[in-house]
């Protein structure tokens, strides 16, 4: 990624007198990389902060309850925003695997929640799974058996989550070889082979479609909670007429992003 600033400029005093080595050289990169994707695609930025301001604004329509079922779920749901928030970070720094890895959890959380939502007799069962083994075991059976079918339900539109939540586990979760190869770079010279690995993303075209679908991740997730309290939260005008904002923008922002990938390709 093209710098953006001198390294000097890049570290608070605390972080310049505190950070050294390998280490610091990773951290000013990170933070150069972070400011470098807002600059050049500042589309997708905004997508990013329209669908984490919708979310949190659906959380605080609902800080309110009478059904004592809601909160468990709402609080899940808030979880997976907070993961939400982390994994975007480290995805504009170009920490891509690691973005994927708190993705795939945000996903989780927030399918579980749904689950929970519309099958609230199974609330006692994931609360106590750690009590014992009869609870583990009822707990298995409620939420991992069948997980496609079970957390994942077409009829509820979260299949097409399921395709992300099994790609990011292999990418970004499960030590496979198609993970570990994202970062390889393998250079033959007269000794033999040089293996690095390289932390961050370097492809401008791979790192912008990695981005992209992080954001539709995020879209369905918070679509999931709208749609499970749609009875208030269409009464929130403002939030209506945010999310419609998100949706023009997003619009504008993947041909944007095509553009892009269309440009690299062609060089």
């Amino acid at each position: 990624m093209e710098a953006v600033a001198k390294e000097t400029d890049m570290l608070m005093l605390f972080e310049d007198q505190n950070f050294r080595g390998a280490y610091r050289e990773y951290f000013i990169q990170k933070r150069k990389n972070f400011q470098v994707v807002i600059r050049d695609i500042p589309e997708l930025w905004d997508c990013f902060q329209k669908i984490d301001e919708i979310w949190a604004r659906d959380l605080d329509d609902m800080k309110t309850t009478t059904d004592r079922n809601v909160p468990i779920v709402i609080a899940m749901f808030r979880n997976s925003h907070a993961q939400f928030r982390i994994a975007f970070e480290l995805g504009f720094s170009t920490a891509i695997s690691e973005a994927w890895a708190i993705m795939r959890s945000c996903i989780d959380t927030g399918v579980v929640a749904h689950k929970l939502y519309r099958e609230p007799n199974l609330i006692p069962v994931w609360l106590r799974k750690d009590q014992g083994k009869a609870e583990k075991k009822a707990y298995k059976a409620a939420f991992e058996t069948f997980k496609e079918q079970g957390l994942f339900p077409v009829a509820y539109g979260l299949s097409e989550l399921y395709s992300y939540y099994r790609d990011y586990s292999e990418w970004g979760v499960h030590p496979g070889v198609g993970a570990i190869s994202m970062h390889c770079k393998i250079e033959s010279n007269g000794n033999g082979q040089n293996w690095d690995h390289t932390y961050l993303e370097t492809d401008p075209k791979r790192l912008v479609a990695f981005l992209f679908t992080m954001l539709k991740i995020a879209s369905l997730i918070e679509t999931t909670y709208f749609n499970c309290f749609d009875n208030r939260l269409k009464l929130d005008y403002k939030l209506v007429q945010m999310r419609n904002e998100f949706e023009r923008a997003n619009q504008h922002t993947a041909e944007v992003i095509g553009q892009i990938i269309r440009n690299e390709t062609s060089q």
